[in-house]
């Protein structure tokens, strides 16, 4: 019997057809060969961040409006700036949420932290800020022990909440020193320009401001009489550079950055009225001193004639002049015994013949115009 292959041959509707060949299964192996589905997920999520940064990169004239729009408002500049001591200087810098503006304003860049390894012990923690358009990578490894460091001592975290706590504040400033690493130097320092001028602009010192002030540092056991010993003046005389570096410390020690010691005076005495007073008058006088030290001149020395000037001064002197000599008329002389007398013509020295009469009605002073000169 001849074989019909249309025999077994079965017809089937659009919806019973087979799923196209490369159409993969949920349980087949990974796009990429060697790798677990969620490294492969975070490789490919990460090239296409990267592809994505290629098409659109960053535009260096917005990145600074954006820098500026973000360091104008109040609530950043506050919490912009760190300071602690360092043998003797007061050193400034970006804290990690004026860090985290900056690189959120500078576009296609991405940071943060993660923990690799714990145990009870400690925590091995990784840092990191990516820059996806110029695929520049700045991280740091680093392990946090599981303790607290107090005033009576060392003291053993157990609770999950302490321990992330403490992580995270130490990560935190991993992840700025990763930050300021890839944003450019200029950037920055105009981003702290601008902070400290919109926080000095905005300052408004009022009662409620310092009591919040001082209870704030009292978290950090720094008391009202440390405080006024450290700038000199009673708390309430406070001047807005004074409030503004305070709140630059509270920063500083609310992140870790500094400790109390490097600002202020554990055993600092109560300030007194005197010590209060000179310090205002000696603020007070300052430009005043400074305006009369501009104005104030050195006497300018007599000048001294010269020896020849003297001598023609003192021959000049001996000589009796009579007093009417300057009124002679023509034809006229003056004797030895100093009398006026008429000349005749014969015993003028002048020529009459050469004497010019001016005109009647000449009136210029000018004797240029008068003479003809042909």
């Amino acid at each position: 019997m001849a074989y019909d292959p249309n025999a077994h041959q079965i017809s089937r509707t659009p919806a019973e057809a087979p799923a196209a060949s490369y159409q993969r299964d949920a349980n087949m192996a990974p796009a990429f060969a060697g790798m677990t589905p969620a490294v492969a997920r975070e490789v490919a999520t990460i090239q296409g961040q990267i592809m994505l940064a290629k098409m659109f990169p960053r535009n260096m004239a917005e990145v600074w409006k954006k820098v500026e729009a973000a360091c104008s408002r109040k609530k950043l500049a506050e919490n912009a700036l760190y300071q602690y001591s360092r043998g003797g200087t007061d050193i400034t810098g970006p804290s990690i949420r004026l860090a985290e503006a900056l690189i959120n304003a500078y576009g296609n860049a991405k940071s943060g932290f993660e923990v690799i390894d714990s145990n009870p012990e400690y925590s091995r923690v990784r840092a990191y800020a990516y820059d996806m358009e110029t695929n520049t990578l700045q991280e740091r490894t680093f392990d946090v022990e599981h303790i607290r460091q107090t005033k009576t001592g060392r003291t053993k975290l157990t609770d999950p909440r302490d321990i992330y706590e403490t992580v995270a504040n130490n990560a935190s400033r991993r992840e700025r020193a990763c930050i300021l690493a890839l944003i450019p130097g200029d950037l920055q320092d105009y981003a702290v320009n601008l902070c400290k001028t919109t926080l000095e602009k905005a300052v408004d010192i009022t009662p409620d401001k310092i009591e919040g002030l001082c209870r704030g540092l009292a978290k950090f056991g720094v008391s009202k009489t440390m405080i006024e010993a450290r700038i000199q003046r009673h708390i309430d005389a406070i001047t807005a550079q004074q409030y503004v570096w305070l709140c630059s410390v509270g920063t500083s020690l609310k992140e870790g950055v500094a400790k109390v010691d490097d600002f202020f005076d554990r055993n600092a005495k109560p300030i007194g009225q005197a010590e209060v007073q000179a310090s205002t008058a000696k603020t007070a006088e300052a430009p005043k001193k400074r305006a009369a030290a501009k104005t104030q001149q050195k006497p300018v020395p007599e000048a001294k004639p010269e020896p020849q000037a003297a001598e023609d001064a003192a021959s000049s002197a001996s000589i009796d002049v009579p007093d009417d000599i300057w009124n002679t008329a023509p034809g006229t002389r003056i004797t030895e015994e100093g009398e006026l007398i008429e000349e005749s013509p014969a015993e003028s020295s002048v020529d009459p013949s050469t004497m010019v009469t001016a005109p009647e009605d000449f009136q210029d002073d000018s004797m240029e115009d008068f003479y003809d000169e042909d």
